[in-house]
């Protein structure tokens, strides 16, 4: 007997230090790690964990969102802590995309916190928990009885994205033509997370005007109390364009702007195109080749690209996420179709041209067809490459749209 307790006495003493090294080990929150599975993309693998995928391109330093590769591991990004759910009531004329952009969040997000398996179905009535965000404030459009013109723009910069609260403080600025990079506006302000609303009464001798935004991440513009730009969302650097016939005379220009991480971009400026607006339609005399500083984008409202467009603008990119939303509220949400044309200056070489659509595209180049993907696709990308003379090429991408989600993005490297 007394050997036995021998033995346990020595087997306690053996296990009391053991125990308390592993207490004393630091306890780690466990990553979520992905493993990239063959005909995945970022974007599908953003949508999968609710993420953006910005913040998922910068947790894994992926400069290029398109290129992952099978078995590539993955840090998906923690989503931050937020506060207790709101419900919403859905009325008429409400989307997924609609709602999301109200509460700051993504639709993705919410179909998730409903279990909603359809983007484009919900219904009038229905009630939609949202995950853990306070409702929005509403824009504040640009006053309804303008001032006299001025010189400068009123910038009041705001230590939130929202543009809440009161500004940290106001100042006049020359000109919108801002490229802080990974600096803040000003020493009081904080480097990330921040935003500005610019105003100022502008005069105007009337006709056809391009208003521009560059913006990394969010911004809107407002021309009187009408919203010509709006694109409140986190993004990489994007130029949006807009065109709108004024009449002479002083008018109010809104520009509001918020920087998430990373670089803090803001460039805006506008040109008089005419005397007023006219859509050009199909004609024998017509052009058939772009400008050689833009793209001439034909927005149709069908996905065959039949008959005349609806819409013609120039767009200084093809990069574009509308989501569940529309190019403008002329052209529908779903089962839209795009024809972009331009011709463009190359050195001689072998090139790869490519493009990310959700859903078809056809790229050609000199009237040869690169890329046809003329079918539905959740945002997969497709390259096809050409020996190039040094001189002008005519580029042309076609596009459209079969419904949910609506995403197209274009580029080309040298080989």
């Amino acid at each position: 007997m007394k050997r036995v307790l021998a033995v346990i006495c020595i087997v306690v003493v053996l296990l009391v230090p053991m125990t308390g090294m592993v207490s004393a080990q630091p306890v780690v929150a466990a990553e979520t790690i992905h493993i990239v599975q063959p005909g995945q993309t970022l974007f599908s693998i953003a949508r999968l964990y609710g993420v953006d995928i910005w913040a998922l391109a910068r947790a894994n330093n992926i400069v290029n969102p398109n290129r992952i590769y099978v078995g590539q591991r993955l840090v998906i990004p923690a989503k931050a802590t937020t506060p207790a759910s709101n419900v919403y009531i859905v009325r008429v004329g409400d989307t997924l995309y609609s709602i999301a952009r109200a509460y700051k969040t993504t639709a993705w997000a919410i179909a998730q916190a409903n279990g909603i398996y359809d983007m484009n179905h919900i219904y009038v009535g229905q009630q939609l928990v949202i995950p853990g965000v306070a409702p929005a404030p509403a824009p504040t459009p640009a006053p309804a009885s303008p001032p006299a013109a001025s010189a400068r723009w009123r910038g009041a910069y705001y230590a939130n994205v929202d543009l809440s609260g009161e500004p940290l403080f106001v100042r006049n600025d020359a000109g919108i033509n801002f490229r802080w990079g990974l600096r803040s506006p000003d020493t009081s302000l904080n480097t990330d997370h921040f935003s500005v609303r610019w105003t100022r009464t502008v005069s105007f001798r009337g006709g056809l005007y391009r208003f521009t935004m560059v913006a990394d991440d969010g911004a809107r513009v407002w021309v009187g109390d009408k919203l010509v730009i709006d694109q409140w969302r986190v993004q990489p650097e994007t130029a949006f364009t807009a065109e709108v016939t004024l009449t002479a005379g002083n008018h109010p220009i809104t520009v509001e702007y918020f920087d998430d991480t990373g670089n803090a971009i803001a460039q805006f400026s506008f040109v008089r195109l005419g005397a007023a607006s006219v859509t050009p339609t199909p004609s024998a005399t017509a052009p058939s080749t772009a400008p050689t500083d833009a793209w001439r984008g034909e927005y149709f409202g069908n996905v065959d690209l039949s008959g005349n467009p609806i819409l013609t603008r120039s767009d200084s990119y093809i990069g574009f996420d509308w989501a569940l939303g529309s190019p403008d509220p002329a052209v529908p949400q779903d089962y839209f179709g795009v024809r972009w044309t331009r011709k463009i200056t190359f050195d001689k070489g072998r090139y790869a041209f490519c493009a990310m659509a959700d859903d078809g595209v056809r790229l050609y180049v000199d009237g040869v067809r690169l890329v046809d993907e003329w079918h539905p696709s959740n945002a997969l990308s497709y390259c096809g490459t050409t020996e190039l003379a040094k001189g002008a090429h005519e580029v042309k991408v076609e596009y459209y749209e079969d419904g949910g989600q609506a995403l197209i993005y274009v580029w080309w490297e040298k080989r």
